[in-house]
């Protein structure tokens, strides 16, 4: 009887385990096998390379996705799909360790992270990842969602165009650009529909995404044609309502790149757009990704820290810049966006990268970014820049901005650059976004943080002696892994860095599940108030703040406006 039992025990255990291994679920699009990956303790099961609409080429490139028509043989999901049009300079390392290294056009696909096993009845919360790059790079290989599905969440990591593929625009309706957004609404879309199938609540959906994903997330929290697409939101690290919220003048780049794939054009006078656009449709795509290496394409006799290859007022998705948007409370993208749960916030080095917009004046200006900066990088070349584009060309902005951010010393003198740098570009810009959604509301699902975990590890620029605080986009090795950048470094999986990670972790799934990221054994979050303007700084041992950066703040976001106000009167 004993061998009966165990024989019976013996032959479901393996039954079980065969039809796990490789599971699946049949969607309104059609049967998906995937596969399970065991992780931290946990079996999760992924399927890989879900297409969501057609291949962008040919006649549909430059052109909104078409949705994916459903399909009846099952698909194999069980290997990444490749990655989307991009250089692979940056992250050497990451990319040879890729399942999938290669990059092509036909790229619109997303993989889903289930908590094992898979039961179309479980209705868990939904994470839907949005990767940053600047919008010109980014794939999703690198984002593992199991630490975060671990904690009873479907993660799904999404691609879409990028660089010139994704964002080149002639500021008309030929060619308006935007189309990585569109393929954004397209992926959403397709979760919405299917996303039950795999157990996932398609009303319980939170966007989130780290640099170009921060914007982006931002972005789509504007975009009132959204509305029952996600439900909650978090922007790390990128904020639309800023400065380079949107592209200016990015119709430069579109005739500078027909010129350089020989599509003929004067780009001193006026051009057919629509004959622009069927050309660039005929070149290949590595002679377009060509086009975009060629400084010539993105640079125009001055230095300028607002990118070309970026979302831009299209007349559709953004009517007008979001800063004007959101300026109007009785507008519809106000009132749409403070209807959804909002988190934001920024590291506590942004400018961890600044060695990449700068580090070029070492040679002309004769010094070594390593020791720090002189004054003559602020005050030449910086502060006029930022007071052109965020300042609408003021010369007592650049005034300002070179007095202000003066020091004598160049290693100190390297960090208050730095902390100009991250306070126009990321910083200013999330604490008005955070300042927009709360605005006349009594009690706001709205959560504003610090990221301050510091460890000697920049992903896309060498820690240089003189920097403090945490880098750009160090929070992701924790909230990312164990196959993907969880990997870079042996330090993120010391014990101390495992509890970070699941504190890390905890909160953010916490926000998605409820819209609050409160649970016992965390330390308190108070949510975001414009009065107080309560504030998470996370670290090992997270610590509730207020008010952050109060006196920077109050300099770019008052000071520097009302001095220039008052100056405009004088003048009058």
């Amino acid at each position: 009887m004993l061998l009966l039992i165990t024989l019976i025990y013996i032959i479901h255990f393996v039954g079980h385990a065969s039809c796990q291994s490789f599971p699946i679920v049949n969607t309104p699009s059609g049967p998906i096998k995937g596969i399970v990956v065991p992780a931290v303790g946990f079996d999760i099961v992924q399927f890989r390379n879900i297409p969501f609409a057609k291949p962008p080429v040919g006649d549909l490139r430059f052109e909104k996705p078409v949705p994916i028509e459903p399909w009846t043989e099952t698909l194999d999901g069980t290997a990444f799909g490749p990655s989307c049009m991009q250089d692979k300079v940056l992250f050497a390392d990451l990319w040879e360790k890729a399942d999938n290294s290669e990059v092509t056009e036909d790229c619109l696909q997303l993989n889903i992270y289930v908590p094992g096993p898979v039961s179309a009845a479980a209705k868990k919360p939904v994470m839907v990842w949005i990767y940053g790059g600047a919008f010109v790079m980014g794939s999703t290989f690198t984002y593992d969602g199991s630490f975060m599905a671990a904690k009873d969440v479907l993660v799904v990591t999404i691609n879409y165009r990028i660089g010139i593929f994704g964002f080149l625009s002639t500021e008309d309706t030929s060619m308006p650009g935007n189309y990585g957004l569109w393929d954004m609404i397209e992926a959403l879309k397709w979760i919405n529909q299917n996303i039950a199938s795999f157990g996932g609540d398609p009303e319980a959906v939170t966007i989130f995404g780290e640099s170009a994903g921060g914007f982006a997330a931002s972005y789509l929290a504007i975009m009132p044609c959204t509305a029952g697409l996600f439900q909650r939101f978090i922007s790390q690290s990128g904020s639309a309502v800023g400065f380079v919220g949107v592209a200016k003048n990015p119709a430069r780049a579109a005739k500078a790149t027909g010129n350089f794939v020989g599509c003929s054009l004067d780009t001193d006078s006026d051009f057919d757009s629509s004959l622009l656009k069927q050309c660039l449709k005929t070149k290949s795509a590595e002679e377009l990704m060509n086009a975009q290496r060629d400084p010539g394409t993105q640079y125009f006799g001055s230095f300028s820290v607002s990118p070309l290859l970026w979302p831009t007022i299209d007349g559709e998705l953004l009517p007008r810049s979001p800063l004007d948007s959101l300026n109007d409370p009785n507008s519809k993208e106000s009132i749409y966006f403070q209807s959804l749960d909002m988190m934001a916030g920024t590291t506590s080095n942004e400018a961890s990268v600044i060695a990449m917009f700068l580090g070029w004046l070492q040679e002309p200006m004769n010094f070594n970014i390593a020791d720090g900066m002189p004054t003559a990088v602020l005050c030449d070349v910086f502060a006029p820049t930022l007071a052109r584009e965020m300042f609408n060309n003021n010369p007592l902005a650049s005034d300002l901005l070179c007095k202000h951010y003066s020091a004598d010393d160049m290693a100190q003198q390297a960090r208050n650059i730095s902390i100009m740098h991250a306070d126009s570009w990321f910083v200013s810009p999330t604490v008005q976004l955070l300042d927009f959604h709360a605005k006349g509301k009594t009690s706001p699902r709205t959560y504003h943080y610090l990221y301050n975990y510091i460890i000697n590890l920049t992903l896309m620029a060498p820690r240089l002696p003189w920097m403090e605080g945490a880098g750009h986009a160090t929070e992701l090795p924790y909230m990312f892994g164990p196959a993907g950048l969880n990997t870079v470094d042996e330090s993120l999986s010391t014990n101390e860095a495992r509890t970070f990670t699941d504190i890390l972790v905890r909160y953010w799934t916490n926000f998605a599940k409820t819209g609050d990221p409160n649970e016992d054994g965390l330390v308190p979050w108070e949510p975001f108030s414009v009065d107080s303007r309560d504030y998470m700084e996370l670290k090992y041992q997270p610590v509730p703040r207020q008010n952050l950066y109060k006196d920077r703040m109050r300099f770019l976001l008052e000071d520097v406006p009302t001095k220039i106000k008052q100056s405009l009167k004088t003048e009058l």
